[in-house]
Formats: C-alpha cells, structure tokens, sequence
C-alpha cells in the first residue's frame, strides 16, 4: 500500500483558545501558557479519501506538553485542506524552531508522517526599565517608548468575571492602538556584513513588535476573564504612554454578552489595534532590513546592535480589511564594533491585507432543532476570492438572549461546507447540540438570532524560501470583522451583524 496522500504543507499557526485569535505570524509565545497548534491538513490527491485519522505524534522541544486528540474524517475530498488543533501548554517551551510531527491514515494506505517547524518566542516586560523583550534564537528585540491611542477613560471593554469567591479580576480597559516605539535588536552573535540574520530565518524584526503589543493585549483579556495562572506574570497588560498631544481616544465597548463571545471580540479588537504597527513598519521590507542595506558597515566591523525610532499617524481609522494610511517617519541606527551609522526616512503606508467584499448567506428562518448555518466568501482586490487554507475563519451565533456559540468557517467540502476550495467558507450549528447550554444559562432558541464573522490570512509561504522573501508574506492579519474601531470614544466601536436567522 501506499503513503496516505496527506500533508501538513505549510508552518502551524498558534492560536489563544480563549479569545480564539491567531498570534502574529502564527508564532508561539511562552508568555503565554495554553495555546493550540493549528494547522491545515491537505488531501494531495486526486481522489476522496476515506476514514482519515489525523493526530499529532510528538514536539522537538518537551517543554512543550501537548494534549492528545486524534481527529476522525469519514471523507477527505480531493485536494481539500481540513483545520485541525492541537490544545498544548508552552510554559517552559524553549525559543526556537521546534519540529512537530503529525502522521495521517486512510483507508486503502499505511501512515504518512509530515514534519514542520513551528517558531516558538518569549515575551517578558521589565518594570524597572519599563522595556518588554522578545528573545528567540537569533537574537533578542527589546521595546520601549511605545505611544498609544488609548481606549475610552469611561468605560472597560470587558469588567472581568467574577468567580465564586467573588475575588473580582481586574478589568480590560480596551484596545491599545500603537502609534510609535523604539526598537532595539540585539543579535545573537555579533555579525559582519550588511544584513544579519532574520528572526526564524522568515518574519521581519517589526513582527516581533507585533507580538509584544498582541500578547499585552491577550494578558490583559485573560486576566479580565479568568485571572493569573495562564500567562507570565512578567507581562502587564495595558499601556500608560498615550500619544502626547494627540486628544483622541478610541471608541467604547460595542454591547455584548456572554464570556465566549465577550471575550472573543475583546481579542479581535486588540489584534486589529495592534496592527498598527505593522502596516506603518512595512510588509516588502521593515526598517531594520532598510536601515541595514542603507548603512553598510567597514570591513572588519560586527554589527552589535540595531535601533529603530519609529512614530506613524494614521489618516484613517484602523478598520480590518481596509487599505487604511499611516504617515510614518522612522530612524534607524547600526551601532558596530567600529561607528554608529544612521539612516531615516519619512513616508506613507497603507494596509495591504485586505478583503474587497464579504459576502454572507444564512437561511431567512430555521425551525428548531434544526441547523443554523452561514456562508461567507472573501473577495480580494482583483475579484478573486480567498480559498481553502488561505484564511483561518470563524464565526460567532448569538442566541436572542445573548449567550454565544463559535464555530468555526472552513472551505474543505466536509460537514456542512459543500465543496472544497471553491472560496465559500461555511459554519453550522447544530441546534440541538445548543439546547443544553442554552437551557443551562435560562434562554431559549426562539427569536432572531445573530451571525458574526471574522477572519485572519494564513502564511502559506513554503518551507524553504530564501529568508529574505518568506518574510514579505505575514499571516494573522484581519482581513474580515464584525467589530470595527473608531475613535469616537462617546460611540460604541461596531459590531455588527452580518446575518440573521429567525429560529422558531
């Protein structure tokens, strides 16, 4: 028999389990401790594949303790990439590159395994320096001086629970919107020449930027709904440095209930914030990667260190899949065992991760127990439609009392997605498999229910690529969302519905 035709093709991603967001890039952060490796597994042949068993059978690094699930298809169609996760604690996961396996079975063929790095990071903030870090193997990127537009003074994004010793968790006041920082990387050697090592060998040094405002984010969510234990205590979650003279704030908290929904949007709002840094910093190449072909060093020299200043006003609001602008100005200096040498530069920036439409369809009326169900295609600039494992997509269900169901949205021609590949993402809930908690938390299925849909871009980069050019791509960027920000701090920010269902 033959190697069962399916591969994990491209990185795994990481996922917070709570919020449900992807990290930047999809790295880890041992910052923070349960996180799921996600990844999209592809049927490579030209037929159906019958009674597949996917499961993920060790890490590189035992630091990092997955929980074992193996996953049962009864059908794989042909070339259709299926989402699967993996729950797993990075506590004590070393920064690095570690090799996971995953191996697959079906009918008809003996077991394939596929090995694929994940990138693993560490997060920490130094209160007496007032400086966060992020160390992986090639070095060591150290932020401080960051500017924000802060969230509105006179309300919280998510008060935080309270359990049953009515200790009350600290509340999470809203997403913080970058708007400069100082960047200092130090290089793990010392190295000569022009351009040192990229982080991982892939992502620019501004995605490690990304990761720092995103994990403060996520800290502060988890903290707000199910207090300290899951993340580094080392890493605080808010950001007291507003931008001087700017008067803006971003807008309230758009209503909302239920922990799982609540927290959800919380965790997409603070993603979305904190891409601001990273559309100003550049895709095609950030400014350390400028700064260092602008400032070739003298023979015999090793670079010790990098910093980048870096402040951008954006022209428009940062809303997800828009191509939004941010004026930028940025300074970078090498600093080497022989001078310091110094580049700037003043420009402007816009987002280029974005959606040109999304269209939604969900049955006008559902009878119970029936299914809900929704379908979202995401068209990009150009009229062509995102596919398959190009997104990772989700969608929110909220009942008419407000409780939430999330499910996931997948383009694989299993369950209740018709066809694989085809740009028609789908999401379904089984209403009688919803009937318990909805009976749990006093609410009934009748009524007008909502649909909510969000989703990131995937890095399919293939393992392999030059560094240089792997890391022009970067995934985890919302290209679709319910939730909007503005900076109206006397509006609700938007969540809108981009369906409803009428359940009777």
């Amino acid at each position: 028999m033959s190697p069962t035709p399916m591969v994990v093709a491209t990185r795994p991603f990481a996922i917070e389990p709570l919020t449900n967001v992807m990290l930047p890039d999809g790295i880890f952060d041992n910052a923070l401790y349960q996180l799921r490796i996600a990844c999209h597994y592809t049927n490579t042949s030209g037929v159906d594949l019958t009674n597949v068993t996917l499961y993920l059978e060790s890490v590189g690094d035992p630091g990092i303790v997955v929980t074992g699930q193996t996953y049962t298809f009864a059908r794989i169609p042909a070339g259709a990439s299926v989402l699967v996760s993996w729950a797993a604690n990075f506590q004590h996961a070393v920064p690095g590159k570690p090799l996971v396996s995953f191996v697959a079975r079906a009918d008809g063929h003996t077991s394939a395994r596929t090995i694929r790095q994940i990138f693993v990071s560490q997060t920490r903030y130094d209160q007496a320096t007032d400086t966060y870090s992020v160390t992986i193997p090639e070095g060591r990127l150290e932020l401080s001086k960051p500017t924000v537009i802060a969230p509105s003074k006179d309300q919280v994004w998510f008060p935080g629970e309270k359990p049953g010793d009515n200790k009350e968790r600290p509340p999470w006041t809203g997403p913080y919107v970058p708007t400069g920082c100082t960047l200092v990387w130090v290089p793990n050697p010392a190295y000569a020449g022009t351009h040192g090592e990229l982080p991982f060998d892939d992502p620019w040094w501004k995605v490690l930027g990304w990761i720092v405002f995103v994990i403060a984010a996520l800290v502060g969510i988890i903290a707000a709904a199910v207090g300290a234990g899951t993340f580094n205590v080392g890493v605080k979650g808010k950001f007291d440095e507003t931008e001087p003279g700017l008067g803006i704030e971003c807008c309230s908290p758009a209503p909302g209930g239920g922990l799982k929904g609540g927290v959800t949007v919380a965790g997409v709002a603070g993603v979305i914030a904190s891409v601001a840094l990273a559309v100003g910093l550049a895709d095609d190449a950030d400014p350390h990667w400028r700064g260092q072909a602008a400032t070739p060093p003298a023979p015999g020299e090793l670079t010790t260190a990098e910093e980048v200043q870096a402040r951008w006003r954006l022209l428009d609001e940062p809303h997800a899949g828009r191509a939004y602008r941010t004026d930028v100005t940025w300074e970078y200096q090498r600093i080497t065992t022989g001078k310091t040498y110094r580049y700037g530069v003043s420009e402007q920036q816009t987002n280029v991760h974005v959606t040109e439409d999304v269209k939604i369809v969900t049955p006008d009326t559902v009878a119970s127990p029936g299914q809900l169900w929704v379908r979202a295609t995401f068209v990009r600039p150009g009229a062509k439609p995102y596919q398959g494992p190009e997104l990772y997509a989700f969608a929110l269900f909220r009942a008419p009392q407000g409780l939430y169901f999330l499910v996931p949205l997948t383009d694989d021609g299993v369950g209740f997605d018709a066809r694989a590949g085809d740009g028609e993402y789908t999401a379904g809930l089984h209403l009688r498999e919803a009937l318990p908690e909805l009976k749990k938390a006093g609410q009934e299925p009748y009524g007008i229910w909502k649909v909510f849909v969000f989703a990131q871009d995937v890095n399919l980069v293939p393992p392999g690529t030059p560094a240089e050019i792997a890391a022009q791509t970067i995934g985890g960027f919302f290209v679709a969302s319910a939730i909007q920000l503005t900076f109206d701090p006397q509006q609700p920010c938007p969540l809108e519905a981009q369906g409803s269902i009428k359940v009777v």
